[in-house]
């Protein structure tokens, strides 16, 4: 499979959910390879939305584009790490990849366990959105085996299908809270008085990940911080699984204009869950 080139004719789900699980196994020896001591925590740069950039974020992005170009035929690649996008190819069809390199780099530069490789497919000329990416993979970055997402086909670990706890209210919720930058005010240090446990993690589609495969029942992140390439892979997952993905404000997220749009996000096991969460924070 890893020699095989995919044309712009739609792929069938299974050659493509295989790809995406060999981009995450072939990514495992860049991450060994880049693992940081203490003296590569340093940034080297600043990307577009004005976060540091570490060397692997850097070497990371130019292995992932490298990667795509030679299984891909044409495409465009978004990251993170680039300030504009990367066409390749001669088609004006293809696949639009959405790319967060390290998701959870601070957690990779200090050797803590959860960051990924974040990447959603999206037709070339849809609009940025959680209901136009048509495959997603996010990968550990330490563990050979991915969770990968086709649309109407299923969320996956493996041959594993996936499918979300069910739970349905916050009493009886393992939920995870993005804090970085942010302190919780009373509604949501009352969300997490009443949940059953809270984890922080730090890295958004690992956490989104959990919630589908039903180790968490919900992750929230009402900052205004998060960016669309952190957590459009990791939506696929949470709904393919059978969960929910909605804004503060109940909505879909997005359309998103760039990736330096921001959004607030609650990802729920259930619909009456994520109702039930955003109720407790905008009363």
């Amino acid at each position: 499979m890893n020699a095989k080139r995919l044309h712009h004719a739609p792929p069938d789900s299974q050659d493509m959910l295989a790809l995406l699980q060999q981009l995450q196994a072939d990514s495992l020896q860049v991450f060994e390879q880049v693992q940081p001591g203490l003296d590569r925590r340093k940034a080297v740069g600043v990307n577009a939305k004005g976060d540091d950039q570490k060397p692997f974020d850097i070497a990371a992005d130019e292995w992932i584009r490298q990667w795509l170009m030679t299984h891909f035929e044409s495409g465009v690649v978004e990251s993170e790490e680039q300030t504009d996008a990367f066409e390749f190819g001669h088609s004006e069809q293809g696949f639009r990849f959405i790319v967060d390199p390290v998701d959870g780099s601070d957690n990779f530069a200090r050797g803590l366990p959860l960051s990924a490789i974040s990447l959603a497919v999206l037709p070339r000329q849809i609009e940025l959105s959680t209901y136009g990416i048509e495959y997603a993979l996010v990968g550990d970055t330490s563990r050979p085996k991915a969770l990968v997402a086709a649309r109407g086909g299923g969320a996956y670990s493996g041959s594993q299908r996936l499918h979300t706890s069910e739970t349905r209210h916050i009493g009886d919720a393992f939920v995870s809270c993005e804090l970085n930058h942010s302190a919780p005010d009373a509604s949501l240090a009352e969300l997490i008085r009443t949940c059953s446990g809270l984890r922080v993690y730090g890295c958004a589609s690992r956490a989104l990940g959990l919630v589908a495969v039903g180790a968490l029942d919900a992750h929230v992140d009402v900052r205004g911080r998060l960016t669309p390439e952190s957590f459009l892979a990791a939506s696929l997952l949470v709904t393919e699984a059978g969960g929910h993905i909605c804004c503060l404000d109940g909505e879909a997220p997005g359309p998103f204009q760039s990736l330096q749009d921001r959004t607030t996000l609650v990802a729920a096991s259930t619909k009456e869950l994520a109702e039930e969460i955003i109720n407790a924070l905008v009363r």
